[in-house]
């Protein structure tokens, strides 16, 4: 049985072996395409960007872009912004990847209050604590934001913007 079990095995590795030898000689691969050294592209440095710049026009949120590249695109300078304490450039810096259009905190918010209330930067029923409370320590999907990864300072112009719109947070 042992001795049948070794010839079968061996017959296997002669027939793959053979297989492998019919295929013929190695292909040749075309080298991959190196990059090319002193290009120059037209966009400046994110650093370089004047904060007015990034800015949206009038009719336009930037929390309704429905892909992040759109919303990338359409954002430039909102670091520089959030740097120099803009609240709306704060938000977007720290928590439009989620919680754009179709993001993945939005669809979580829409599945559990509805689509009204699934964009954060227009909810009316928002309170400063609140949003405190959720940040620092995480709600359902939404895992809990440490100090490192949003500021207190940040946080407090977090919850300023989503407050805005709510007149009694305002009080």
């Amino acid at each position: 049985m042992i001795k049948s079990l070794f010839i079968a095995r061996c017959a296997f590795a002669g027939v793959a072996a053979l297989a492998l030898a019919g295929c013929g000689g190695k292909e040749e691969s075309a080298p991959a395409p190196q990059p090319q050294e002193g290009i120059q592209t037209d966009a400046p440095a994110p650093d370089e960007v004047p904060a007015e710049e990034g800015r949206a026009g009038d009719n336009s949120d930037l929390t309704k872009i429905s892909s992040q590249a759109a919303a990338a695109e359409q954002a430039k300078g909102v670091f520089t912004r959030a740097r120099n304490g803009d609240p709306e450039a704060v938000f977007l810096a720290r928590c439009q990847y989620c919680h754009i259009e179709l993001g993945p905190g939005t669809i979580t918010i829409a599945r559990r209050l509805g689509p009204e209330e699934a964009l954060l930067a227009n909810r009316t029923d928002l309170t400063g604590d609140y949003v405190k409370t959720v940040v620092r320590r995480g709600l359902n999907t939404m895992p809990p934001m440490t100090r490192v990864e949003v500021s207190d300072d940040e946080l407090d112009l977090i919850a300023q913007y989503l407050t805005r719109n709510n007149s009694e947070a305002a009080e």
